[in-house]
């Protein structure tokens, strides 16, 4: 029954603390396959690992300390999940994509799509912004930071 969900009364924290956990499993799943990125490419990906622990584990302490001290109060849930799990799926298949169709097309294809979901109105800025900024983190990967990004298996656009 959709009427018990949208009544939920939780703490407002609990929701942080969720995600930390969350957070804490996917940089987990993350920090296991350093070892397979060259040595060359592993200075930022292991930077980004351990701002991120760092960041979530202060998300984590902040949430447990206001647990203790927030009242209860009424949640959405089922609003929430219904804006949330499409765009979590979005992710899933952007990330499926990457490999196969490659970083440049995966990554446009996946903001154009994002920015609709959001209900960006201009077209224009919808494709200028998709286009451009993904080109300029493709640049910023590839020649400062060392990172191979995916090229795709189905098909490849690289510079």
């Amino acid at each position: 029954d959709s009427g018990r969900l949208e009544g939920v009364v939780l703490k407002k924290s609990f929701a942080d603390m969720i995600i930390g956990i969350v957070l804490l499993a996917f940089l987990t799943s993350l920090a296991v396959q350093v070892p397979a990125i060259p040595e060359v490419s592993r200075g930022y990906p292991l930077t980004l690992l351990v701002i991120s622990y760092l960041m979530t584990g202060y998300l984590l302490v902040s949430s447990i300390v206001k647990q203790k001290k927030e009242e209860k109060q009424e949640t959405k849930i089922l609003e929430q999940v219904k804006i949330i799990v499409p765009y979590c799926l979005m992710i899933v298949v952007y990330l499926f994509l990457m490999g196969k169709i490659g970083y440049i097309a995966s990554t446009v294809l996946f903001m154009v799509a994002s920015l609709l979901y959001l209900k960006l109105k201009n077209k224009i800025v919808l494709a200028v912004l998709s286009v451009v900024l993904t080109i300029i983190l493709y640049f910023v990967f590839t020649n400062f930071l060392t990172v191979i990004l995916p090229r795709g298996s189905w098909f490849n656009i690289a510079f």
